[in-house]
């Protein structure tokens, strides 16, 4: 069985490659470079190797760069090592290592800052980038690089510290000079090779010819015209490569002061062959240049070598910003063009289609008038929440009030019965002792005892004064329930145990829950977990319990209809009560019922304002909606509805632990 490699392993393995891929270009170019463009006093004007370190870089990212610094460290060591002794190699080893680590330094902060200056963007697209790559990766660079190299030779005293200012001037306009030719190439081409990864023989794309192409249409219907114009396409960049060449040998080799008619031929490169091509024929120039001007022939010789290599520099510097500002106009131009040709094909287009503009206007002012009645619904809705809520505050006080009333009475009546049957226990054991020491009254007095009754009001006695305390605790049951259900006497806002409301609107109801001629009693069934003191308003959120729990009785009363008694015995009414928390800051309400359920129509409009489908004069429509109201908005919490039609119907409340409203 064939096993795949690992992607991670590929990719190691494709970064070890190119690697040494790049050290060996850069050793080779930098040997290239001593050999064919030195001069007798082995100084090299133009130091193409960190063009392709930069241009490496700035490629396929920061970590080629270990390339740069192996590439640095061999082009430099066969140049200063020592091999006298093993020590004395050693010893020639550190600058070298210190020029390799300068130039790999310097040559990470020129891509660094021309990144971080161009949000990762092409850098040759734009002129503003061009004139950042130039300065940032082109001149701020190499500082680093003439710096630390020049240092590392002084310290080494294969250069005087006298002659530290003129060997870094040389060193950086060299390295200057490098970046500017050959980096070029390599971005343009790796720009063109990415843009069309998936073409084939269509090397000269990115060029305006190939570009205008498009907009010729006997190219397209003759295929005569379609051959004759791609052996153009080959043609000419093979005509500009010739006159570059025989104006270059015409200029440098014969000693004719030509070198200016190189101008206008670079300038049609960039217009016919685009950014690649165009870099492509100024490195031809620039290293004919180099190479002349080394051998003391061109008009760049001069009697004072620093003057020559200051002409021959400065050459390569106005070809290369001229080239790369003009092909970054040409490409902004075409960029331009076709945000403009884009823009009147969209012109075109809305003009066809302005009637559909018109209709799709018409549809937005409907959809604006739809959007005012629902704005006006809102605010009637508004209204009579405002209408409903008064409503059940002054409910509130006056259940409130009553409970207040009537408290105060029930009271003295508890508190008395205790009295009243310490009193009647008494009388009844003095007539006993009575009873006792006469145990032969008069025959009156016998008689009205017989009429008396005496052993039946002992009995009787008893059950009424424990009816009399089981009806007092039960009107301060309801009372207390009455007062808990209202809540105003509390803040808006507080920590309640959810439980007791549940159980004092269940007290409240307590009418509708008992058996009738028609049914059983209904049966409650409740549930309770370990909840937390819940901050939330009671009040508001009684009136929750007290909506969902009517409309469970109402749903189990429909279902009874046709049912006899024996049935609904047999088949209880139930209502389940589950609570629990479901995390630190939420816990859950449960209210089902096993009623006749809900349809998935009426469920979509339950919690609608107004949608009710009670008969006229039982319901409002507004119970569910307030309902979905308090809980979502005023306690940032969630009420759903699950039913399946004939098996009943569960209201789920989620509510945090500390209240979050909504506003």
């Amino acid at each position: 069985m064939i096993q795949q490699k690992s992607p991670i392993f590929s990719y190691r393995l494709r970064q070890i490659g190119g690697t040494v891929v790049l050290a060996i270009a850069y050793y080779g170019m930098a040997e290239i470079s001593r050999h064919l463009a030195s001069t007798p006093q082995d100084v090299t004007p133009v130091w193409p190797p960190d063009g392709i370190a930069a241009g490496a870089v700035l490629l396929f990212g920061n970590w080629i760069g270990y390339g740069v610094l192996l590439g640095s460290f061999l082009a430099n060591f066969w140049a200063f090592r020592d091999p006298t002794s093993f020590l004395s190699l050693v010893i020639s080893t550190l600058p070298v290592l210190g020029i390799a680590i300068g130039t790999t330094l310097g040559t990470l902060l020129g891509a660094f800052l021309l990144r971080k200056t161009t949000n990762f963007n092409y850098p040759l697209e734009r002129v503003t980038d061009v004139f950042k790559f130039l300065i940032l990766t082109g001149m701020v660079g190499p500082i680093i690089n003439a710096t630390v190299g020049v240092a590392c030779l002084a310290l080494s005293d294969k250069v005087p510290w006298t002659a530290y200012g003129t060997v870094w001037l040389t060193w950086w306009i060299s390295n200057v000079s490098g970046i500017f030719i050959v980096s070029p190439i390599l971005l343009s081409w790796g720009q063109f090779i990415q843009k069309n990864r998936h073409s084939s023989g269509q090397w000269l794309s990115l060029s305006s010819i190939s570009e205008d192409s498009e907009n010729l249409p006997h190219l397209r219907h003759s295929r005569a015209n379609s051959r004759r114009f791609r052996l153009w396409l080959i043609v000419e960049p093979v005509i500009l490569m010739a006159l570059v060449i025989l104006i270059t040998k015409v200029a440098f080799g014969e000693g004719y002061q030509l070198e200016y008619m190189l101008i206008p031929v670079l300038i049609w490169s960039a217009f016919r062959l685009g950014q690649p091509g165009a870099t492509l024929l100024t490195f031809i120039v620039a290293a004919i240049a180099v190479i002349a001007t080394v051998n003391s022939k061109g008009g760049f010789v001069a009697a004072d070598l620093n003057q020559s290599l200051l002409q021959l520099q400065s050459f390569i510097g106005v070809i290369t910003l001229t080239i790369l500002v003009l092909t970054a106009t040409i490409a902004e131009r075409t960029q331009a063009e076709t945000k403009l040709r884009l823009a009147f094909a969209e012109l075109a287009r809305t003009n066809e289609t302005l009637e559909v503009r018109v209709q799709q206007r018409t549809e937005e002012l409907n959809q604006k008038n739809t959007t005012l009645k629902q704005t006006l619904q809102t605010l009637k809705r508004t209204q009579l929440q405002m209408i409903q809520s008064e409503k059940m505050s002054a409910l509130g006080q006056m259940v409130a009030g009553i409970a207040h009333e009537i408290n105060n009475p029930v009271s003295f009546i508890d508190g008395n019965l205790t009295y009243l049957s310490e009193h009647i226990q008494g009388l009844l054991r003095a007539l006993q002792v009575y009873q006792q020491h006469y145990p032969n009254p008069p025959i009156a007095l016998h008689a009205e005892l017989d009429k008396l009754e005496l052993d039946f009001l002992r009995e009787d006695l008893a059950k009424i004064l424990q009816s009399m305390k089981i009806g007092t605790e039960r009107i301060c049951t309801i009372v207390l329930s009455l007062r808990n259900f209202s809540r105003l006497d509390e803040a808006e806002l507080k920590a309640v145990e959810i439980h007791q409301g549940i159980d004092s609107t269940l007290v409240i109801l307590q009418h509708r829950l008992q058996a009738t001629a028609d049914r059983p009693q209904i049966q409650v069934i409740k549930e309770y977990g370990q909840l937390p003191l819940i901050e939330c308003d009671a009040g508001s959120l009684n009136q929750v319990f007290m909506n969902l729990l009517s409309n469970a009785v109402d749903a189990l009363e429909e279902s009874n209809q046709g049912r006899l008694f024996q049935d609904i015995s047999a088949n209880p009414n139930v209502i389940w009560i589950q609570t629990r928390q479901l995390d630190i800051n939420q816990v859950m309400i449960m209210i089902s019922d096993n009623g006749i359920g809900i349809s998935k129509e009426i469920r979509s409009k339950l919690f609608d304002p107004f949608f009710t489908t009670k008969p006229v004069g039982k319901g409002t429509g507004l119970g569910l909606f307030m309902s979905y109201q308090i809980v979502t908005e005023k306690h940032g919490g969630n009420l759903s509805c699950d039913s399946t039609i004939g098996q009943g119907t569960k209201f789920l409340i989620k509510i945090p632990v500390k209240a979050q409203r909504i506003d």
